[in-house]
């Protein structure tokens, strides 16, 4: 069974006015809606990765104040279908595997197979698919779901899940 990851489409990452937008990364709404509702037709898990950081996490340092837990910049973005009863995992680094319940989650749904969507593609995208090949899931990658903040970083971190973990770049 596969699962939709949704990593990161927060208000801190997605809007212009917010501290770390990425480019183009709005575009991205109507293809992981599409995707959502294709999960949804075949009752197949939606699990939506939030980064959430405590006010003095130490990831500060390098990528300055964002998604602090419980602020409007760590929310979803309204645009997203979104329902209550989708799974909602919330993470403190780059890795939506690293101290968070996801790999039990996904045991317990006899999941093995992972569509990986949202931002930052050579950032959370990558690690998180990396983890999930070292846990022996099968990763797959819509190209036109993911967004980095420049083009080379997108083709590398896209080449690397492809030729490095054996994924699949849809």
């Amino acid at each position: 069974m596969r699962a939709l990851l949704v990593i990161d489409m927060l208000r801190d990452f997605i809007y212009k006015d917010c501290v770390l937008p990425v480019n183009g990364a709005k575009k991205l709404i109507p293809p992981i809606n599409y995707k959502i509702i294709e999960f949804r037709e075949i009752n197949e898990p939606i699990i939506f990765i939030c980064d959430s950081h405590d006010e003095m996490d130490e990831e500060f340092d390098v990528w300055g104040k964002h998604a602090v837990e419980g602020t409007e910049g760590a929310e979803i973005i309204d645009e997203l279908d979104r329902r209550e009863y989708d799974i909602v995992v919330t993470k403190k680094r780059f890795s939506a595997f690293y101290n968070t319940d996801l790999e039990r989650i996904l045991k317990g749904l006899n999941v093995d197979t992972l569509v990986i969507t949202g931002v930052v593609t050579d950032i959370c995208i990558l690690h998180t698919a990396a983890d999930a090949t070292m846990r022996g899931f099968k990763v797959i990658v819509p190209e036109n779901c993911v967004a980095t903040v420049d083009e080379e970083k997108q083709k590398w971190a896209l080449r690397h899940i492809k030729e490095v973990l054996d994924g699949r770049i849809d």
